[in-house]
This record gives C-alpha cells, structure tokens and sequence, in this order.
C-alpha cells in the first residue's frame, strides 16, 4: 500500500512574453503577453497529509507520520506564466511552471525506510533536534481565468483549473541530533513512495477596486 504524501498547495514575479500565432476566431492577441499574471508570484504554506479517504488526518496505521506543523512548510516560486487569450484579456488560457519546495517535520523519532514497496520507518534510540523529509517539484498550471475590465487595479478575477506537478530530484530525509555534546546529521535519499506526479484542484478569487 502507498500513502501519497502531498502538500497542500500554498502561490515574484517575472514578466514574459510570448509570440503566438493571430488566430481572429480566437482573439488571440499577437506579441508581447500584456494579461494579468495572477499565478506568478511566491506562495508559502503549510504541509499536511491528503489520503485516500479524502481527509487530511494522518492515516490508519501510520501514526509514525504525525508531523510537527509549525516546521512543515511549503514554498513555491512561481516563475513564469504565459497568457493565451481566448477572448482580449477576458478569458484566458493561463499555463506556465513554477518550482516548489516541502519540508515535512516528524514528531516522532523515526527514520523512513529506503528501498520499500511501502511507506514504513523505524523507531530510533535518538532524540533528533531535526527530523524532516524534503521534496521538489516542478508545477505547471492549466487555469481557465475570467477578468472583467482591463485596469488590473478595478477588476474582478476569477481563474479555476489544476496544477500538476512532477518531483524532479530525490527526495531527501534530513536528521540533526547531538552525540555526547557533538551535534551530527544525516542526510539519506530515496522516494520514499512519492508518487512522482501529482495534480490538485485550484481557485483563485480575487476583486480590485480603487
């Protein structure tokens, strides 16, 4: 059995441009991408667990994976995002990528197992100062956005689709304890039974006004 282990999403920015192809059925603007760039931008969260019953309490059976919230965090840049407009700037198709780091920090004195078909760990003899597990991924979003005016400042925004993701290093298990007054670390690799791809839901409701 394989637990997914995923963050709950928390999303500067830099500005792009993008040659497309004039498509008047379309609308779709030629040159320089002048959109609203929502998505872009640096997003800080906290990490929890989403299992297989849709709830984000840790599952049956794995209580070993209780983390410590208050240093389980999520940090995503948002590099790059490329409007398509499907109609002006009222519609768009936004897509783009984006890196994301997450740390999740065990309260328990556990190392996870390497090299298993499941999630599983072992209980150590070591009151560990730092105990987490790192990932990275690579996000993209595939958004459908709606804007109704063209002053970013005096308009109401709303973007729905899902972001997907790909875990692009190995994932790191990162442990700091002290041995007779000498503080030591440990750094192990494996996937831990990541699943490499993921996908989530996304909303982003935004109203300007002056």
């Amino acid at each position: 059995m394989k637990t997914k282990l995923l963050s709950l999403l928390a999303a500067s920015a830099l500005s792009s441009s993008v040659a497309l192809a004039c498509n008047d059925s379309l609308r779709i603007n030629c040159g320089i991408d002048q959109g609203f760039h929502y998505w872009e931008g640096l997003d800080i969260g906290v990490n929890g667990y989403f299992n297989n019953n849709s709830s984000i309490e840790t599952p049956g059976g794995y209580d070993f994976l209780d983390l410590d919230y208050a240093r389980s965090h999520s940090i995503a840049w948002n590099m790059m995002q490329y409007n398509i407009h499907l109609y002006k700037n009222h519609v768009n198709l936004v897509t783009g990528f984006g890196l994301e780091w997450n740390t999740y920090s065990f309260r328990q004195n556990i190392s996870l197992s390497t090299n298993s078909n499941s999630v599983s760990a072992t209980y150590e003899n070591i009151d560990f100062d730092k105990n987490k597990l790192r990932t990275t991924w690579l996000d993209a979003p595939l958004l459908l956005e709606f804007n109704t005016g063209k002053d970013e400042d005096n308009s109401f925004h709303l973007a729905v689709g899902g972001t997907f993701g790909y875990n692009i290093f190995r994932n790191k298990m990162i442990q700091e304890y002290n041995v007779n007054g000498n503080e030591q670390d440990r750094k192990t690799k494996d996937d831990y039974n990541i699943n490499p791809f993921r996908y989530g839901v996304t909303k982003n409701l935004i109203e300007e006004s002056d």
